[in-house]
């Protein structure tokens, strides 16, 4: 059974039904299977008897991302058994920022050698992670703020910022929809100008900067960021690095098999309870978002 699974996959569960001694239970089994996906939603595919107190059965094409949650349960002469497990699906398209044979010739292994693929899948997701949270997003994704008003300029969460979608600022119940309006093109009092590098919306009045409404979240900003799929050669290298530190740490018991990979910066260990070493966060460092943004 595979550790992480993609939406659309079918994915096969198996239980061995055992008897109270602990061998497995064999013989007028009534087995059933139900499975939750991450809404909620309860199925029960069929349960196929493969022998020896065995079960198999397949979830199809599984669409939700998340957690799925399956619950065994056979019956039988001096039987009442349950067993309990779970799968992870990731999402489709969710970034990675560095494939698995990278990672394999980064860490010297054999990359014919497949038994852990499925685990090294989880350090490339967990490091892309790290990774958007430190320097922001490389895919476009879509965010939605709201911003309190009173100043004339928003600085967004999120950067790079690739375009703005839409502004809207509130008073009461009345909304008005702003227009980008570049300085030397402004055309009326309810427009804007945006600095994508620094990621801030400035509120316009005809040119002229203007504070947006006072009010609590009372300012929306629709916007794309992320930088397009494109690649700074330091943040793939810091991802590489990264998995190198955390498989060394967690595979290796702090053995030097990948030559510096438990040392930090200036060649001392670096602490287990630390996920990002420091060499990772220099070699992020030229595109590291702003402190103070969530």
């Amino acid at each position: 059974m595979a550790l992480v699974y993609v939406t659309g996959q079918d994915v096969g569960i198996t239980t061995t039904v055992l008897d109270s001694t602990g061998a497995p239970a064999t013989g007028g089994l009534v087995t059933e299977v139900t499975v939750t996906d991450p809404a909620g939603t309860v199925t029960s595919p069929a349960a196929a008897d493969t022998g020896g107190g065995t079960f198999t059965a397949v979830v199809p094409a599984v669409a939700a991302p998340g957690v799925w949650r399956y619950r065994w349960t056979a019956t039988g002469p001096g039987i009442n058994w349950a067993d309990e497990g779970q799968f992870q699906v990731r999402p489709p398209g969710v970034e990675q920022v560095v494939d698995l044979a990278s990672v394999k010739a980064h860490l010297n292994l054999n990359a014919a050698d497949t038994r852990q693929d499925d685990e090294l899948q989880g350090f490339i997701l967990a490091a892309a992670d790290l990774a958007r949270d430190v320097v922001g997003p490389l895919l476009p994704e879509q965010h939605t703020e709201w911003h309190n008003g009173g100043t004339t300029t928003l600085s967004l969460d999120w950067r790079p910022v690739a375009s703005v979608l839409s502004v809207t600022e509130y008073i009461a119940a009345t909304s008005w929809t702003l227009t980008e309006q570049p300085l030397g093109t402004s055309t009326d009092a309810y427009g804007y100008t945006v600095d994508l590098d620094r990621g801030q919306i400035t509120r316009r009045a005809v040119g002229d900067a203007v504070p947006f409404p006072v009010g609590v979240n009372n300012v929306c900003v629709v916007y794309t960021a992320g930088r397009g799929g494109a690649m700074p050669w330091s943040v793939r290298l810091g991802a590489l690095e990264l998995i190198r530190h955390l498989w060394q740490l967690t595979q290796q018991g702090g053995r030097p098999q990948f030559g510096g990979a438990g040392l930090d910066s200036d060649g001392g260990p670096v602490p287990s309870g630390f996920a990002l070493p420091n060499r990772v966060l220099e070699l992020w460092k030229p595109y590291k978002r702003p402190p103070g943004i969530a």
